[in-house]
């Protein structure tokens, strides 16, 4: 069993139809794929759990989409739990960490003599891929705050002035559109404060105060901002990026250098490996791969190439 579950809302609305294009290909190469348009979060897990444990389950739409098909996935009765990803978000920072599919819409085969041979659409490479069960294996973070159930990230988990931003533009209505994220920065910096994080990293007290606390299993989050720029998705540790109390001015300087990765030798950035922390800090909610997860206290941890994700252009 083949499904196919897209987030109706992706894209500016053209995840259905980008779900459709990729089902038609999936037939074309002799697949029978089923496209289920979700009709909530709870909608996409439950789902994803079902499909997983007798097939293949493809993300169709963002991060957030992303997200919920892994909780689902991660839950299954499965030995091997495997995800494919097709993306239409607006940052895809998930695909973008795991290099699994390319950015070009189309692609030239070439003939032996290296001549261009015939356009190749990206939704026929990607069921050529599935045909051909082109997997790799990857890391899985997991987070579980206070007693609640552990929630499963690919991402960047992270608690401080981002998520206090998050908290604030979530908040806004809907008519405020794209600009509230713009907005819940420009209200929340000038009352912002450090908090003091309680940090167990492997055992190790690495407790300090700071504005912005990252773990990241993958690289990037709110759209290419790598603020964990050398995370490695299948090497076993989560990279920590902790910018320390510094001065607001201090701070709004080091933001735009997160888009490069170049923050991280900033004198304001502490930043370490770990296999698993515990992460407290007062009025603090935590984030993973942009969605909300819950207050601290948090325990974050790491399985090892635990779930297998198509790898597109990759043999």
């Amino acid at each position: 069993m083949i499904k196919i579950i897209v987030n109706p809302t992706a894209g500016g609305g053209r995840a259905v139809d980008q779900a459709s294009t990729l089902a038609r290909a999936c037939a074309d190469a002799g697949m029978s794929v089923h496209v289920h348009v979700a009709s909530n979060r709870d909608d996409t897990v439950r789902t994803a759990m079902e499909t997983a444990s007798r097939g293949l389950v493809i993300a169709c739409g963002g991060d957030g989409t992303v997200h919920d098909c892994l909780q689902g996935v991660m839950r299954a009765d499965v030995a091997s739990p495997r995800l494919a990803i097709w993306p239409v978000g607006t940052g895809n920072d998930i695909d973008r960490g795991l290099h699994l599919t390319n950015a070009e819409t189309d692609s030239t085969d070439a003939d032996a003599e290296g001549q261009p041979e015939t356009l190749v659409s990206p939704s026929d490479v990607f069921a050529d891929a599935v045909a051909d069960e082109r997997y790799r294996a990857v890391d899985v973070g997991s987070v579980q705050c206070g007693d609640g159930e552990p929630q499963y990230f690919l991402g960047v988990l992270s608690c401080g002035f981002d998520s206090d931003v998050n908290e604030r533009a979530n908040a806004m209505p809907s008519r405020v559109g794209k600009a509230r994220y713009l907005l819940g920065v420009a209200r929340e910096l000038p009352t912002f404060r450090p908090r003091w994080y309680s940090i167990d990293s492997d055992g190790d007290d690495c407790s300090m105060a700071g504005m912005v606390l990252a773990i990241g299993n993958g690289p990037a989050y709110g759209s290419g901002m790598l603020v964990c720029p050398a995370a490695d998705m299948a090497d076993g540790l989560l990279d920590v990026t902790l910018v320390t109390n510094a001065p607001k001015r201090t701070f709004v300087s080091v933001l735009p250098r997160v888009y490069s990765g170049r923050h991280i030798d900033h004198p304001s950035v502490t930043s370490w490996t770990a296999e698993r922390l515990r992460i407290d800090a007062p009025d603090s909610i935590v984030y993973a791969d942009g969605e909300r997860i819950g207050p601290l206290p948090a325990t974050v941890a790491l399985s090892h190439r635990a779930l297998e994700v198509l790898d597109v252009y990759h043999a």
